[in-house]
């Protein structure tokens, strides 16, 4: 007589030797972390984690991790899609002193969003969110500050887009926000954003990858007192297209500026003054006025072409 085990002897095998006689389950679609949580379990709601890194590995892709109350919570490398949100519970700090505070190498088409976080870089840390590859990133209400290197860091490998919203990045030694493609077209929209007291404030620049193409929006914003330019347009290779409205650029070294073929700057309804250079062209780039603009108190206010549009 053949005898067949039972299952509960079965799966007792299994479990022997590290394998599951169930499939493998995803985790919670919302997790929790809180400075008095530990790294252990599913991240509760009565049970948080410590870490955004911990809990990240307990989310499942497409849920939210969700911060109880102000502590610092580490750096993090976000592989898939995932929302990181603080709504008001106080400061929800990454802090790094070498590195970067968030880096996000995630699937083409996975969204990131990261919400009420403050970014720190201590003087020397790499950059306060890395972005190499995803379908979309949306940064909200965040602080990102005191990185040697930039503050956002948008290089995605393929197609992509990005927001930025509510945000301020200072004190960034490079660049408060630099964007630029490595391939595919980038797309992205900054609404009240603060570039403040970085080497740039705000750089989008073409990539370097032939095809590729780079459009942002910078809207109700304001890039003042960078060491270097305020808004910069600039491409080598392939096409950088920046739009500005409602942005004032002041005590920079230059306010606006489009360098290279393929940069091409409109501007409208935007205050540029207090800089050493208002507006500036170079290596044929292109700045295109709608005439609204309040270009005046610069030591020099218009250094290249600037293009009058009508307007529509």
């Amino acid at each position: 007589m053949i005898k067949i085990a039972s299952l509960p002897t079965i799966a007792a095998a299994l479990l022997a030797f590290g394998l599951s006689a169930a499939p493998a389950q995803a985790g919670p679609n919302r997790t929790w972390v809180s400075g008095h949580g530990t790294d252990s379990g599913p991240c509760t709601l009565v049970a948080p984690c410590r870490t955004f890194a911990f809990a990240l590995t307990q989310t499942a892709a497409g849920g939210e991790i969700d911060v109880l109350d102000p502590a610092g919570y580490g750096m993090v490398t976000i592989d898939k899609a995932i929302s990181i949100v603080n709504d008001g519970a106080g400061a929800a700090t990454i802090g790094t002193s070498s590195g970067n505070g968030v880096t996000i190498n995630a699937g083409a088409g996975d969204s990131v969003r990261l919400r009420g976080l403050t970014i720190e870089g201590l003087g020397s840390g790499s950059n306060g969110i890395l972005f190499t590859m995803g379908g979309n990133l949306a940064i909200e209400n965040c602080v990102i500050r005191n990185f040697a290197g930039t503050g956002i860091n948008i290089v995605p490998s393929t197609s992509s887009s990005f927001s930025v919203s509510n945000t301020i990045a200072s004190n960034n030694g490079i660049n408060g926000i630099f964007a630029k493609p490595g391939g595919g077209i980038v797309t992205g929209v900054l609404s009240k954003v603060t570039a403040n007291n970085n080497g740039t404030g705000i750089f989008a620049a073409g990539s370097s990858v032939t095809g590729a193409s780079l459009n942002v929006t910078i809207v109700d914003s304001e890039a003042s007192n960078n060491g270097n330019l305020g808004v910069v347009a600039g491409a080598s290779v392939g096409t950088t297209a920046v739009i500005v409205r409602n942005v004032v650029a002041s005590g920079n070294k230059t306010g606006l500026e489009a360098d290279g073929i393929g940069a091409i700057l409109w501007v409208a309804h935007s205050v540029v003054t207090g800089n050493g250079t208002g507006v500036s062209t170079s290596v044929s780039g292109i700045i295109n006025s709608y005439g609204d603009n309040d270009i005046d108190g610069n030591k020099n206010d218009n250094f290249g072409v600037l293009t009058k549009l009508p307007m529509h």
